[in-house]
């Protein structure tokens, strides 16, 4: 396994650079769940009293209560008896790769998910799945909702993305396409007319609200 980062064939480790561009260049990526959701949830649980101040109790019991939407993550084993530990099969159709999402958010999730795949990115902000309650729970605490934690969620890679959405709304998992993989070093998230770079490193949003809490 290579940063969390599980594909349904053997040698990733052995593969070079230029080997895992052709691989994994010129894909769709398909995001599970929401962005941001299970740290928000943590936040209205923890934070309730706080953010009370703000927002109605029914808002936050929401909030808490979006349980039903984590965990949309399709089933991966290992493909037989392999030595290489990235070496996974899915049961959904179509998936060449796999990254579960977790600290940092989904920005740190495609950081790494680049990294391991040797592929650039030009990501659709927009298409993001994000709660509303997420966007307000982040916004009170004036932090990045996409570098929530995003336990629960996952970023796969397909050839045919709109495939494996369908594929994944039968078993009741909900995603979305929010970009693709190129075969350049462009980590690129694009919002309208706006352009960032993706970086090395996101700080969890969960522990920035700590740490402003005590300073």
């Amino acid at each position: 396994m290579a940063d969390g980062f599980f594909v349904n064939f053997c040698g990733l480790q052995e593969m070079s650079e230029k080997e895992k561009r052709k691989k994994f260049g010129d894909m769709d990526i398909v995001m599970t769940g929401f962005a941001g959701l299970s740290g928000s949830a943590i936040l209205a649980c923890e934070k309730y009293d706080q953010l009370r101040s703000r927002y109605p109790a029914s808002f936050l019991e929401g909030a808490k209560n979006r349980k039903r939407f984590l965990g949309q993550i399709p089933e991966a084993a290992p493909a037989g008896k392999s030595d290489d530990c990235s070496a996974y099969s899915f049961s959904e159709k179509g998936i060449t790769g796999m990254y579960l999402l977790s600290e940092g958010g989904v920005f740190a999730g495609l950081w790494n998910l680049a990294k391991a795949a040797g592929v650039g990115l030009k990501i659709d902000l927009k298409s993001i799945p994000i709660r509303q309650e997420t966007v307000e729970i982040c916004n009170f605490f004036d932090v990045n909702p996409y570098q929530m934690q995003s336990e629960g969620s996952c970023l796969l890679l397909a050839d045919n993305g709109g495939r494996v959405k369908a594929g994944l709304q039968e078993k009741g998992i909900f995603s979305e396409i929010i970009g693709v993989t190129t075969e350049n070093n462009d980590r690129v998230v694009i919002n309208g007319e706006e352009r960032r770079y993706l970086e090395k490193h996101y700080e969890d949003a969960l522990e920035l609200v700590s740490r402003k809490e005590q300073s």
